[in-house]
C-alpha cells in the first residue's frame, strides 16, 4: 500500500510539472505552426464579482456625459454592449461608432478607480474626452458584438478573448488579431499580428504590404507562420456576445435612447462562461 502512496505521489508531482509550461509567441525568425503561441497572462476568472455596482456606474456615466459622448461621436453612436473581455469577472463596455469605409470603430471603457475611463477609442475625440492614463494605442474595427471571440489554450487551457480587427477600402486593406488582458485591474490591448497591403484600383494587383507580429516588422511568411500557428494552438469557445446596435430600431438619438439602449444591452450580459 505504501508504494502505491509513492507511485501516485510521483504521478501527482508530474502532472503539475507538465501543467505550468508557458509558451511565447513565434518571432518573426522562429515562426512556426508547430509552436503554440501565448501572451500577457490574463488573470484568474472571479465569477464572484457582482456586477450591480459596476451597471450603475456604466448608465450614470453615460446619463451624466450624454452631451459629451455625442460630440466626441461626431458620426453618431451605432451601438452598445457589455462584455468581459479581461475576464476579470467585471463587465466593459464598447460603444461602437458609425465608422468609415467597410467596418465601425469600437470605443472600449472600463471602471478604474471608481470612475469610467476610455481604454482603446477609434476617434481621437472620444479618447481626448474620456481617456486617461491606461489610454491604449491599439484601436479597433469591428462590425459586430459576437467578433469579439473567446478562446482557449490548447496547451495550457488558458482562456482570453480576441477580436480580429480590420478595415480597408479600394486602395487598401489591413488586418490586425488583437489579445485582451488585465493589468493592474483595468482592460489592456495587445496586437499580435498585423497585415497592411495597398492595391492597385484598376488591376487589383497588390501593390504593397506591411507585416508586424507584436507590434514589429515582420516577414510575410513569419506573419503566416505565426498567424498558422495561433490558430492551430487555440480554440474558439463558441460563445457569442451580444449587445445592441441602433439597426435594430434603437435609437441613441437622445439621452433617453442611449440609455434605453444601455438598459437592453446589460440585460443582453452573459458572463457565465467564466465557469
Amino acid at each position: 500500500m505504501r508504494k502505491s502512496y509513492s507511485i501516485l505521489f510521483i504521478v501527482l508531482i508530474l502532472s503539475l510539472l507538465c501543467s505550468c509550461g508557458v509558451s511565447s509567441l513565434p518571432s518573426a525568425e522562429t515562426a512556426s505552426p508547430s509552436k503554440s503561441p501565448s501572451f500577457s497572462p490574463v488573470p484568474s476568472p472571479s465569477p464572484s464579482v457582482d456586477n450591480t455596482g459596476r451597471e450603475e456606474i456604466f448608465r450614470t456615466f453615460l446619463s451624466e456625459n450624454y452631451q459629451k459622448l455625442s460630440d466626441s461621436f461626431s458620426g453618431g453612436i451605432a451601438g452598445i454592449g457589455f462584455i468581459d473581455l479581461d475576464l476579470d469577472g467585471g463587465m466593459e463596455m464598447i460603444v461602437f461608432d458609425t465608422g468609415a469605409s467597410a467596418a465601425m470603430g469600437a470605443q472600449f471603457f472600463d471602471i478604474a478607480n471608481g470612475k469610467v475611463e476610455c481604454i482603446s477609442a477609434n476617434m481621437d475625440a472620444v479618447g481626448k474626452a474620456f481617456g486617461g492614463s491606461d489610454m491604449s494605442d491599439v484601436i479597433v474595427n469591428a462590425n459586430h458584438f459576437n467578433d469579439f471571440r473567446l478562446m482557449k489554450d490548447k496547451s495550457t487551457g488558458e482562456k482570453f478573448f480576441i477580436v480580429s480587427s480590420g478595415n480597408g477600402a479600394a486602395d487598401f486593406s489591413y488586418s490586425e488579431l488583437i489579445r485582451f488582458g488585465s493589468k493592474n485591474g483595468v482592460l489592456t490591448l495587445d496586437s499580435l499580428l498585423y497585415k497592411y497591403e495597398t492595391t492597385d484600383v484598376d488591376s487589383g494587383a497588390v501593390t504593397g504590404d506591411i507585416y508586424k507580429i507584436k507590434g514589429k516588422a515582420a516577414a510575410g511568411s513569419a506573419y503566416e507562420s505565426a498567424y498558422a500557428a495561433f490558430y492551430n494552438n487555440a480554440e474558439d469557445l463558441g460563445f457569442d456576445a451580444k449587445g445592441v446596435l441602433t439597426l435594430e430600431s434603437d435609437s441613441a438619438s437622445s439621452k433617453e435612447g442611449l440609455i434605453a439602449m444601455a438598459v437592453k444591452a446589460l440585460s443582453l450580459y452573459d458572463g457565465g462562461f467564466i465557469s
